[in-house]
């Protein structure tokens, strides 16, 4: 004859040391999906790494790399002339670093560097009209292989995508600033 047990003895089993086994079997399906996440995002940020400048986006001779590439992106986004500590700030980066980046995309005329009108020892970082017209080439460029990968897309999965990554950039963003 068999027993039907108890709902104690159910309970009981179900369990494990700190914690039920369905709280340890969500734990270990959400680290699965934050492993594969990871994994996912390494990837693309190496793809994104490989892309960089496409050659075709750059005048004969000229060179821009991924670091300067940044630098103009976060001055196109400000529009209104920035210090470089600032920028620095922005891109997270040491002040040197940025420094060299900068001293680079001026001497290529794709940055102009003006002095302060509020304080006359500080100069001014804009994106030159040839740094713009760079810049769109490159993003354009960079749109055309995001293109091609993605038109097995559905619109639905492209924008689905685009949502998903904003607000996860967005999160990991006030992540850090907390």
């Amino acid at each position: 004859m068999t027993t039907t047990p108890s709902p104690t003895t159910r309970i009981q089993r179900d369990k494990a040391p700190g914690g039920s086994a369905t709280a340890k079997s969500a734990a270990a399906r959400r680290d699965a999906v934050l492993d594969r996440l990871e994994q996912s995002l390494t990837e693309v940020g190496r793809a994104m790494l490989r892309m960089g400048i496409p050659p075709e986006a750059l005048a004969e001779g000229e060179h821009v790399d991924r670091s300067g590439y940044w630098a103009m992106v976060r001055l196109d986004e400000v529009r209104g002339g920035v210090r470089l500590s600032d920028l620095a700030s922005s891109l997270e980066l040491d002040l040197s670093t940025v420094s060299r980046q900068v001293r680079n995309l001026v001497e290529a005329g794709l940055v102009d560097r003006d002095a302060d009108p509020d304080d006359g020892r500080a100069a001014l970082l804009t994106l030159s009209a040839r740094g713009r017209d760079v810049l769109d080439a490159v993003r354009a460029a960079r749109r055309q292989v995001l293109g091609q990968t993605l038109c097995g897309w559905t619109a639905t999965d492209r924008d689905a995508l685009v949502r998903a990554l904003g607000r996860l950039a967005d999160d990991l963003h006030l992540g850090t600033e907390r």
